[in-house]
């Protein structure tokens, strides 16, 4: 081993044992993901949010209001928690939180439904939590018109229709819906295989500035130069090695997990997710060092790293689809790690497209590598200057 290598070798071991001297960084590398894991994918561990507290306002008290509502009752989407005796009293519980939606079924409903009238029920939901309100309006509509198809047949019956009468009259057109990639709709599937990686990236670019930026704040950077042979590059490589095995560790974790524990969809195996992953963690750091470089002072390359994370949860488009923002913000998109993770997932895990259709994200992901060496001269300056400002 030469004296350089060596020098990379010193740095290593050192970074190694500040490991355990700061509990910090296990808390932040391996620590705070795995709660993560466990927390999202337990939360979410039915695939869809079940037994949501809704309400029935019944003016009517009859026996095809009561069928309506053991009807709604018996959905595994919502739980109905109590039948008001006035609209005031539903929206004074659902503006309490108690109740995410309810439903009035107006006085003479059920005269009027076997008279061939058209009576109307009125659906009320609390889109301030979205999926919430989304899923309580679902149960509600698809129970009105199961309501509408019995009264329907009902009525068709005693005109002494057949049955193949009816069933051209209830349902004239049959859809057949096929949700490729997530058959199940499963919430976990759609959120837990890009919300994690995106966590991932978040502390990979925090710890990254983290492990330089205390460096020059408690004044040790120039020793490491001269350990490196005033080599940066061979003393970032040093630093940041042991945090690229233990997040690469991590970010494999999070896959066999996902893929192998909950059998989400692998399309075209574990491969390409391998690559894409191991990738996500070493441009993230090379993003972490660019932000330290171009602000190397610990406390502003923290917030420069947080503030580029937490915006990657926004752009990276499981939330909201990137092609229907506006043009920067498509554009402005592709400065993140996990955007190009998403899309190899999209492809390659649930779409089982050719590799080559993700070509041009992992090299995405390769260029982001290149990014420290534009700022190298100025953070080997701050390195070997030390100047901290508080």
């Amino acid at each position: 081993m030469s004296k350089k290598d060596y020098g990379i070798w010193l740095i290593f071991k050192r970074e190694c044992a500040r490991f355990a001297s700061r509990p910090v960084y296990l808390l932040c590398i391996i620590g705070i993901p795995l709660f993560c894991i466990t927390f999202f994918s337990t939360l979410m561990w039915n695939g869809v949010p079940e037994q949501l507290p809704v309400g029935i306002v019944d003016n009517d008290h009859s026996n095809v209001s009561r069928s309506l509502i053991r009807t709604l009752n018996s959905m595994n989407a919502v739980d109905v928690k109590e039948v008001f005796e006035s609209y005031s009293d539903a929206r004074e519980s659902m503006q309490r939180n108690n109740i995410y939606a309810f439903m009035i079924i107006p006085e003479g409903f059920e005269n009027k439904s076997m008279s061939g009238k058209q009576p109307e029920l009125a659906i009320f939901t609390n889109d301030s939590y979205f999926v919430a309100g989304m899923f309580s309006y679902k149960a509600l509509k698809m129970t009105a018109a199961l309501a509408n198809g019995a009264i329907l047949k009902g009525v068709m019956q005693g005109k002494g229709a057949y049955e193949y009468q009816m069933a051209a009259k209830l349902q004239p057109v049959i859809l057949n819906a096929n949700p490729l990639g997530n058959p199940w709709v499963s919430y976990s599937v759609f959120l837990n295989n890009i919300i994690l990686p995106c966590l991932l990236q978040l502390m990979i670019m925090l710890m990254t500035v983290f492990a330089i930026g205390s460096e020059i704040k408690e004044g040790n950077s120039r020793r490491l130069l001269v350990l490196s042979n005033k080599s940066v590059f061979r003393l970032i490589l040093g630093k940041l090695l042991p945090q690229t095995i233990l997040f690469v560790m991590m970010g494999l974790l999070i896959q066999v997990y996902l893929y192998g524990y909950l059998q989400f969809p692998l399309a075209n195996g574990i491969w390409p997710m391998i690559g894409a992953m191991i990738l996500m963690v070493v441009s993230s750091q090379a993003i972490g060092v660019f932000m330290i470089g171009l602000l190397p002072i610990l406390r502003l390359g923290l917030s420069a790293a947080a503030l580029m994370g937490v915006i990657g949860f926004s752009l990276v488009g499981f939330s909201f689809p990137v092609q229907t923002m506006y043009a920067p913000f498509q554009i402005l998109a592709n400065l993140f790690p996990a955007r190009h993770y998403f899309m190899i997932y999209r492809e390659q895990a649930l779409n089982s497209f050719s590799i080559w259709y993700s070509l041009g994200n992992y090299l995405w992901m390769l260029g982001f590598v290149l990014l420290p060496f534009f700022l190298l001269p100025r953070l080997k300056k701050a390195l070997f200057i030390q100047h901290y400002k508080a």
